[in-house]
Order: structure tokens, then C-alpha cells, then sequence
């Protein structure tokens, strides 16, 4: 059985970083581990004590998951969805409701991504896609949500 902690002041910020090429976007997702779901997502994390906001999280969660710094970013979309969740997404158990603060990141477009620094291990691959291709990938609604609010904010 998994244990689930997740404290009533839980905020999560969900990083979805892109690239424009030419007249065109590709969004990154990073998969997870079999033991962790094994299934397609942005970037994200927890806010943690140490990060004084959101945006500072993002630049952590970014960091220790894919190695992009924040000198290769190169605009920032702030807190353009929200939603709530209830459920963990491994189990399908009843949570305190959890709130998701969702960022977008432009990055350069020779940014090296590495999965092999993360302390949690998470990942196991990543790959560059296209909307069409991201909105297939992605398993949770919520998240598929984020990329069709983006999409309508990029004008593409």
C-alpha cells in the first residue's frame, strides 16, 4: 500500500516548457518510472519551504528534473490555470484536495535535458512533441486542460 502525506496547505506548480521553432511549438514531457505511474507529464512539483513563491518553485522543480538553468529560459507565462485534484495518481484514493498553479517556461532551443540528476529518480525518459502529440500522450485531463489554455494563449 502506498502511504499518502500530503498536508492540507499542499501546492503543487505545474511547468510546462516549450520551444517555438519557426512558426511552430514543441512542448517537453518527461515519463515516468513504471513504479512511479509510468506515464507521460510536464514537469512539477511541490512547493517547498525553501521556495519564497511559485515561480521560484518552478525554476527548482525545472533544475532537478530536466537540468535546464535559469539563464536558458527565456520567457515565462505566470500562473495562467489552476485546478484542484483529490485523488493520488497512483492509487485513485481520496486526498485532501491539492491545488496546481500551472506556469509555462520558452526555453532555448539547444538546451540539454538531463534526467540523471533528479534526487527523486522519477523519470526515465523525455521527449519533444507537438500539441497534437502532447494532447494524446498526456493521461490526465487536468493537464491536457493546461496545454489547451496555454494553447489558446500562445495564439497557435
Amino acid at each position: 500500500m502506498v502511504e499518502i502525506k500530503i498536508d492540507v496547505m499542499t501546492k503543487i506548480v505545474l511547468c510546462i516548457i516549450y520551444q517555438k521553432i519557426k512558426e511552430d511549438y514543441q512542448f517537453l514531457l518527461v515519463k515516468r518510472t513504471p513504479e512511479k505511474g509510468g506515464f507521460w507529464q510536464p514537469v512539477g512539483g511541490q512547493v517547498e519551504k525553501k521556495d519564497y513563491n511559485f515561480l521560484a518553485a518552478g525554476y527548482r522543480e525545472i533544475l532537478e528534473e530536466t537540468g535546464i538553468a535559469k539563464n536558458e529560459i527565456i520567457n515565462i507565462i505566470e500562473d495562467f490555470y489552476k485546478f484542484t485534484f483529490d485523488k493520488h495518481y497512483l492509487t485513485g484514493e481520496q486526498i485532501t484536495p491539492v491545488q496546481e498553479h500551472v506556469y509555462a517556461f520558452e526555453v532555448k532551443r539547444d538546451v540539454n535535458i538531463v534526467l540523471d540528476d533528479n534526487p527523486s529518480n522519477e523519470h526515465e525518459k523525455y521527449g519533444w512533441f507537438s500539441y497534437d502529440e502532447v494532447i494524446k500522450k498526456l493521461k490526465w485531463e487536468n493537464n491536457k486542460e493546461s496545454f489547451e489554455k496555454l494553447k489558446s494563449l500562445l495564439e497557435f
